[in-house]
């Protein structure tokens, strides 16, 4: 399977205003969740499902553990996970003794060569989907959603905003006013939210029927 890709213009610095170059990212509308993950780890070795999940639950605590210390992890053929740290007081004195509000900024990964190399035989293709037309008016949203929902039955605020080229907020303006209007609506948590089209609308039958949140 080819991993799908746009392009999108590069920023540039001032003095380079009048030249226009674009890079490739790639672009993607499925999260493989946990469930998933295990399910394709088990059916790759002898593992039950939930010796999966023991392995994964165990791995994740004892990773956060290093991290705690200060120590960096390596998981052979995967690649190292570190902590990086920011301040949020300036600091004019590399000497001074007392140093205030250090806290987390992130946990980085550098992947190991071997996990390099299994991606080494990835295909590409350019996505039939235009994720950065940043100015879709609201009728070209529809049009655009019409032909995602032709192939996805869900959509998360990711997807929308790769879709539509939009920022964040954005994103979730829209998908705010789609609701409003009874377009969209949240299958999902408040905290979790996934979107499908209001039956009726994008050219989804009256008839579907959604599973419910829980």
């Amino acid at each position: 399977m080819s991993v799908q890709f746009e392009l999108y213009k590069t920023p540039m610095p001032k003095e380079k205003k009048n030249k226009v170059r674009y890079h490739a990212r790639p672009i993607s509308f499925e999260t493989v969740n946990t469930e998933k993950l295990v399910y394709r780890i088990h059916d790759r070795c002898s593992l039950s499902p939930s010796d999966v999940i023991a392995t994964l639950e165990e791995l994740k605590y004892e990773v956060a553990q290093c991290l705690k210390e200060g120590k960096k992890v390596h998981i052979n053929g995967l690649g190292y996970l570190q902590i990086t740290l920011s301040c949020e007081e300036e600091i004019r004195d590399p000497k001074a003794k007392r140093v205030h509000k250090v806290k987390l900024k992130a946990i980085k990964f550098k992947a190991d060569k071997e996990l390099k190399a299994e991606l080494s035989d990835m295909h590409f293709q350019r996505s039939k989907y235009k994720p950065h037309s940043a100015g879709l008016s609201e009728v070209e949203i529809d049009m655009e959603l019409t032909k995602y929902f032709a192939e996805n039955q869900i959509i998360t605020r990711k997807d929308f905003q790769y879709l539509c080229g939009m920022t964040q907020i954005t994103a979730y303006r829209h998908i705010k006013r789609l609701i409003a209007e009874k377009k969209l609506q949240n299958k999902g948590t408040t905290h979790q939210p996934i979107y499908t089209p209001v039956p009726g609308n994008y050219r989804v039958s009256v008839d579907i029927k959604y599973k419910d949140k829980e």
